[in-house]
């Protein structure tokens, strides 16, 4: 039988992603750290995370699927939010969602390392329930 995570959040996901850095000099040297809506967004994240933390990480290769869900935009008509979701087309994108959750996830010790996701599906919405919905596999 193969080890799955599973859970959904019910939370505004955060919008800042990895790239949210600034250069930091340390004597002659410089080096790039997060900036401050980044530190914030990484112990969302974490205290989110923490209750579903599992026992020991997922070994070996997954799969894994991240679903995003934000809040309607004001501007979203009736006939569109009578859908239930509508495709969420603005930034941040995609890949940069997935690599702070997966760097957190990773931090937290559901998988060991972020090298093993051998496969990863990641979805964004405008809905009526926002939140991030985490599915890990081993494969």
């Amino acid at each position: 039988m193969s080890a799955v995570i599973e859970f959904r959040i019910s939370c505004v996901p955060p919008k800042t992603s990895h790239h949210a850095k600034k250069i930091v000099r340390i004597g002659k040297f410089s080096r790039l750290a997060d900036k401050p809506e980044l530190v914030a967004s990484k112990a969302m994240l974490d205290e989110l995370l923490i209750p579903h933390q599992p026992g020991a990480p997922i070994v070996g290769a997954v799969s894994m699927r991240l679903e995003f869900v934000w809040p309607w935009r004001a501007s979203e008509s009736k006939r569109e939010r009578a859908k239930g979701r509508i495709p969420h087309i603005s930034r941040p994108g995609c890949s940069n969602l997935a690599k702070t959750l997966e760097d957190r996830l990773v931090a937290l010790r559901f998988l060991e390392d972020d090298n093993a996701v051998a496969s990863l599906t990641i979805v964004k919405w405008w809905g009526n329930e926002p939140g991030i919905a985490v599915r890990i596999e081993a494969l």
